[in-house]
């Protein structure tokens, strides 16, 4: 049987698009007259105003652009993004109900019992969209200047010390006890609610150290009311080049970086991943997203969906052991 030209054309067209390799697809949008048809639906599950809600809405913003289709950011605050992690992990995986979780996703699962989805499982990786450095601060007055000198100090006066907490849970709570856990040291945890209150804590000096996002402490740092000892990052940071990361000062393995992401529901078509992926990436690459994200302490990521999968199963498996030895439960 003959086959018409342009018919034959487009065969052969299909053909030479399945013979793709699986690494060119991931990075492969649908075509624009395909996903999305209608509005979006992005869950965040913190309050208005926070890192992670103004993160949300500078990259909805110019996502909304490139997909032609509005955002409607839904804030579901509250147990450490479970609410807002429930309804994504129940909807249907069709691409218009999504999640844009952070750094409480992979730690609520030991803090809560009977959370109604899996933090890996329920939900189809992206890709992670940004992180916020953490940075391990001292009041000005503490006599140490390094890691090294304030775990000697720590040792040398058990009990003595304090370390504010923005959040039960959160990011600078787990970087805390882990840090506790692998120095040995004796060190109270005092929690506050967020991290204005934790950073006023540490200036007036009822507290002597903290876990805490740039941010909130650059202002500070600079006016030498507080000093950096260390960073969470996995290299130095441009603007304190003097300050050693964590493992330059031997504490390796410490989780101390708040981030953000986009997941959907387990079982969300590649497709749909794929044209969701590109976009984010690309508008990550905007420098007025990257000059707006810079302004509040954020850096962009844009991890392939492969990637940001691995990212979560791997903090499950490290946070898991750290808030299981420190014996954490939410309040």
């Amino acid at each position: 049987m003959k086959i018409a030209g342009p018919v034959r054309l487009f065969l052969i067209a299909c053909i030479a698009g399945c013979a793709t390799p699986a690494a060119a697809q991931s990075q492969t949008p649908v075509p624009k007259s395909g996903y999305p048809d209608k509005s979006i639906r992005l869950l965040v599950g913190v309050p208005p105003g926070g890192s992670t809600d103004i993160t949300a809405r500078i990259v909805a913003g110019k996502l909304s652009e490139a997909l032609g289709q509005q955002i409607v950011i839904d804030n579901r605050g509250g147990a450490g993004g479970i609410i807002a992690g429930e309804i994504v992990a129940r909807a249907a995986p069709d691409g218009y109900t999504l999640l844009f979780p952070y750094a409480a996703h992979v730690s609520t699962p030991f803090l809560y019992k009977n959370i109604p989805y899996d933090a890996a499982a329920s939900f189809t990786a992206i890709t992670q969209v940004a992180t916020q450095p953490v940075l391990l601060v001292a009041t000005a007055s503490l006599p140490a200047n390094s890691v090294k000198e304030l775990i000697a100090y720590a040792k040398a006066n058990p009990g003595k010390l304090s370390i504010g907490i923005s959040s039960a849970g959160g990011s600078g709570h787990i970087a805390s006890e882990h840090f506790k856990q692998l120095t040995g040291t004796q060190i109270t945890s005092i929690i506050y609610k967020g991290a204005g209150p934790a950073v006023v804590a540490l200036m007036s000096g009822e507290v002597q150290l903290a876990f805490s996002a740039t941010s909130g402490t650059m202002p500070f740092i600079k006016q030498g009311k507080i000093k950096a000892l260390a960073t969470g990052t996995k290299q130095r940071l441009p603007y304190l080049p003097d300050i050693p990361t964590l493992d330059e000062a031997g504490l390796k393995g410490i989780e101390a970086a708040a981030w953000q992401g986009l997941l959907g529901p387990a079982g969300l078509p590649r497709p749909i991943v794929n044209r969701l992926y590109t976009e984010v990436a690309n508008v990550l690459r905007l420098p007025e997203v990257r000059e707006r994200l810079a302004a509040t302490g954020t850096d962009p990521v844009g991890s392939t969906p492969e990637e940001f999968a691995a990212e979560i199963r791997r903090q499950l498996d490290l946070l898991g052991k750290v808030i299981r030895a420190a014996g954490m439960k939410a309040q």
